[in-house]
Order: C-alpha cells, then structure tokens, then sequence
C-alpha cells in the first residue's frame, strides 16, 4: 500500500461507484461504521483477513486494492474479452439461425412441391459441410481440449459431410457409384490434409517420431481399397496384379523410410539394407507371379531364376557384407560371389532349357558356360589369390585373358560339333596374313592384333614387375 490516504480515498470513491453507505457497506463486511470511516479517512487500514471480501463488495481485483488505483489494462483486456465472448456467441446464434432458416425453408419447398422430403436432404447434406467449415471452429473453441485439436476436427467433419453427401446424391439419381467416389474423395483429401494434421492429433508416445510412417501407410491402404472399389466396380479381376505393382512400385522410397522408423530387433538394425534388397526382391518375384496367374502363363520359375541371377550381381555383395559370416570365409567374398553367381547362371541355363523343352544342359549347354565363366574365373584368382606383387599379377591376367580369347572359340566350336554334327570346324591356330585383307581374313587378323597386343601387355607388366623387385632388392 503505498498510503493510508490514498488508500482510504480509493475505498470512498470505489463505495460511492457502487452506490452504497458506510453503513451498507460495513453490514456486507460484518464491520462497524466506525471502522469504515477510519479507512476512508486513512487513519488504519483494514484486517488482512477482509482484503478478499473487500475486493468481492467493491468488484475490484486485490491489485487495484493494495495499490489504491484501478488496473486499466487488466480491465481492458477483460472488456476485450467479454467483447470477444459476445461477438463469438453473436457468430454463432447468426449461423443458427442462418442454417435453420435455410433448411426449414429448402424442407417446407420440397414438401409442398413434391410431398415428400427427397431433394431436402441434398440440401441437408450441403449445409452441414459449409457448418463444418464454418460453425465446428467456432465450437470447439468453447472447449480447451477441443481447441487444440480444432484443424482434425473442421477437416474430419467437413470429410464426413462431404462423404454423407456424395451418398445421398448417389441414392438420390440411383446409383451405383458412391464407393468409387467417397474413397477417391477420402484418399484425395487424406493425400494433402494429413500431413498437416497428424503433427496435431493425440497419438500414442511410441508413433510420435513415426509420423511419416503412419501417413504412408494410411495412404497405401486408401489406394489399394481404391483399386479394390475400381476393380469391383468395373468386374475385373485385374486387382491383385495391380495391387502388387503398386505395392512393389511404392517400395521403393517407403520401405527405407519404415525400417528407419519402425522398432526393428537389435540384430536387424545394422543390416538396414540387406533389409530393403531383400524386400523389394522378394516383391518383385511375387509380382512376376501374380503375372503369371493372370496371364495364365507357366514361366514363373524361368523368370524368377533369371530375375534374382540378373539382380545377384549388386544384391549378393551387400548380402555378403552384411551377413554374419564364418571367420574362414569373411576373407573370401569374392571367391564366394562368383561361386554364387555361377550357381545361379547353371539353375537359370537348366530352367531355360526344361522350359523349351530342350536336353542340351549337359552335352552343349553347361559346357558353354563354363568355358564363358573360365576368363572371370580366372582373372579373379589371379588377382585375389596369388602370391605375387600386383604388376605380376597384371602380367598373369593379360596372359590367362590372351589364352581365354585363342582357345575359347576353338572349344566352343569342338562342342557345338559333337551335339549339332560335323560342319567346318575352327583350327586352332590363327591363320593371319597382314599383307592381305577382306572377308575372313580381316576377321583373322584382328584376332591375331588382339592376342598379340594382349601378350604384349603382359610382357611389358612382367618386366616392370621384375624391374621394379630387382630395385628393391637393391
């Protein structure tokens, strides 16, 4: 309190506001008169224990009592407030009667025009919407919880009019298509509002940083019940193939972001993409499956060998790298993708050949392939496995690649041969002439430039392996 003077002259002016005595305002305060003109007159100040009771009789806030003035901001926010109330409550008796008016009027018309309600709940329908948008606002900031979760309340119930509207047009013409129209409208709207929304909405703590997880999700649900709706609705049977292809399609950018977010075990979390690879792979072969039902056709297992051999050559590694391997074989990756890739180029070969009916695998068939696996083969042993310093090892692959390209042409013809019949067999030795040139010819000397260059390479890599050991030795 700042005086007694000023004190007691706010008490005076606040009691005269109210339009009271000093002895009507002693009885509220259980007082005598005496007391009061001795606070109005700044001579003591009142018991502590009356500050509330005085604060309720003057209808002034404990503020404005211990200062002696009054709290104009406080009182101006309160009038803004009470300003505020008035015009919301306004808002919304205008929309009641708006809206009630328009029904009673559309319900009156419809009934005297057709003697029925038909056409109104069209109308019924409609004015809920634009209510949705307009009046559930305005509702929901009347409750505090509901005030925080005003945005999926407006879109939910602008949805579910919208939803309520389609079906009674679609009763109303008789027909058949409000399915196909409500979830392409739900899957539309739940497209482009539930990203804002979900930030907003009461989840479980456990979804709370898997946000993008669930709206993907909820998505991808909505457009296969939409294929659903459309495959039905136009008595197909194409559903299951397209719900495949868009699943497998959708893989690709949402199963990275659901093993990210989703509570993988221990044992999974550093194998993350071994994960995904596995995964699309595995559908993709259900999709070539679905394909095949569909079409009716029996080359499921022909493509489903040759699809994981094509994918083997950059699946199999990042399988090799994150597999928990023996400690004899994490040395020996390469050597076990190329055993693994051979495997599944003899399986696809052997397919192939049941398939077309052929009896060639062992005769022509797997005596080809290993001729063509000898180079890779070779080159990676070479490489990997031996003992020698890298120009070495250079020389050695030049050289097994020169041998590969003279001798692979002469086996594959010897084999054609023994299952086709006797024709014009290839020699073995290269019958070039570099003085002479067309036709065959030119096909022979070419080999023959190749070979050479190839030998030449290796020569060139051995001598400065060896040039380069006799330094060191040095």
């Amino acid at each position: 309190m700042e005086n007694k003077k000023t004190f007691g002259a706010y008490i005076l002016r606040r009691r005269k506001e109210m339009g009271m005595t000093q002895r009507e305002f002693a009885e509220k305060l259980y007082v005598t008169e005496s007391a009061v003109s001795k606070w109005e007159r700044g001579m003591s100040y009142p018991d502590i224990t009356l500050l509330r009771t005085i604060c309720g009789v003057l209808d002034i806030s404990e503020h404005e009592l211990l200062t002696g003035s009054e709290d104009t901001q406080k009182r101006n926010v309160e009038k803004l407030a009470n300003q505020y109330l008035r015009l919301t409550r306004n808002y919304r008796i205008a929309q009641y009667i708006i809206y009630g008016l328009i029904l009673f009027g559309c319900g009156l018309g419809n009934v005297l025009a057709q003697h029925r309600l038909d056409w109104f709940f069209i109308v019924l329908a409609g004015v809920l919407m634009s209510a949705s948008l307009t009046l559930v606002p305005a509702l929901a900031s009347l409750h505090m919880k509901l005030c925080h979760y005003k945005a999926a309340l407006v879109w939910g119930s602008f949805t579910l009019s919208l939803e309520l509207l389609l079906l009674i047009c679609c009763l109303y013409t008789g027909g058949d298509w409000f399915w196909m129209a409500g979830i392409s409208v739900l899957f539309g709207i739940t497209l482009l509002v539930l990203p804002f929304l979900l930030p907003r909405m009461p989840l479980p703590t456990a979804w709370t940083d898997r946000k993008t997880s669930i709206y993907l999700f909820v998505e991808t649900v909505l457009f296969l019940l939409l294929l659903l709706t459309g495959c039905l609705y136009s008595g197909g049977d194409w559903f299951v193939m397209a719900a495949v292809s868009v699943v497998f399609g959708l893989g690709f950018f949402m199963v990275p972001v659901w093993l990210r977010q989703l509570p993988l075990p221990e044992t999974l979390k550093n194998h993350k993409c071994l994960l995904y690879f596995t995964i699309q792979s595995l559908l993709l072969l259900l999709l070539l499956l679905t394909g095949c039902l569909y079409s009716g056709g029996d080359w499921f297992v022909v493509a489903a060998v040759s699809v994981v051999f094509g994918l083997g050559f950059f699946m199999v590694p990042a399988w090799l790298r994150q597999l928990p391997l023996p400690e004899t074989l994490k040395n020996h990756k390469c050597l076990l993708y190329f055993a693994i890739q051979s495997l599944l180029l003899f399986a696809m070969i052997l397919t192939i050949d049941i398939y077309v009916g052929a009896h060639s695998f062992w005769s022509t068939d797997m005596p080809v392939a290993v001729t063509c696996l000898l180079l890779p083969w070779g080159l990676m042993l070479a490489i990997r496995y031996l003992p020698l310093s890298g120009w070495y090892r250079a020389a050695v692959s030049f050289l097994w690649t020169a041998l590969w390209f003279w001798l692979s042409p002469f086996v594959a013809d010897r084999i054609f041969t023994q299952y086709y019949g006797p024709g014009d067999p290839d020699s073995i030795w290269i019958s070039f002439d570099f003085t002479t040139w067309g036709g065959n010819q030119t096909a022979y000397n070419v080999i023959a430039i190749v070979l050479f260059a190839l030998v030449g390479i290796a020569v060139v890599c051995g001598l400065i392996g060896y040039g380069r050991r006799k330094h060191k030795i040095r």
